[in-house]
């Protein structure tokens, strides 16, 4: 926009102003990769756990839907298929990260969302700083300190 002050200065002079525009601004989506826990501890919580994962609103995130118990797998919210049901291991999910993001040239995941109850085994994320944890309990003992926690209650 151009200043009414500035008309009569001619065109080929440039000031800053107090406002850009940009005609095609278009909100960057943030990837997240959900991984939600399926087992057997965590079995009644399937609707919960849905439903905390169908809350992130589709025009701000690109969400990656994943379940996991000792392995992880592809799910999609529209399927709300789950699979697993043993027991539970938080290091396949970082295996599973680098090997999809290796095989396919991607970058690791702006953000990595698990929701579970937090009985499992330890992780070692290469980026910790981007983990997200939503326990339904307040178990912490496998989950690094440089990780986001938080209790899902908090987001019902």
């Amino acid at each position: 926009r151009l200043n009414r002050r500035f008309v009569t200065l001619g065109g080929d002079l440039i000031l800053p102003t107090d406002m850009e525009v940009e005609d095609d601004y278009e909100m960057k989506k943030i990837q997240v990769w959900f991984f939600q826990d399926t087992s057997g501890s965590c079995s009644g919580f399937r609707d919960r756990f849905f439903k905390a994962a169908m809350s992130l609103p589709e025009n701000r995130f690109d969400v990656k839907m994943h379940c996991f118990d000792t392995q992880v797998f592809e799910t999609t919210l529209e399927s709300k298929k789950l699979y697993g049901f043993g027991g539970t291991s938080f290091h396949p999910i970082e295996a599973y990260i680098q090997a999809y993001i290796k095989k396919n040239e991607l970058q690791y995941p702006e953000a990595v969302f698990v929701i579970t109850d937090g009985f499992g085994t330890p992780v070692k994320p290469e980026k910790p700083a981007k983990w997200y944890w939503f326990l339904s309990t307040n178990y912490l003992s496998c989950i690094p300190k440089e990780c986001n926690i938080f209790q899902l209650r908090d987001y019902e």
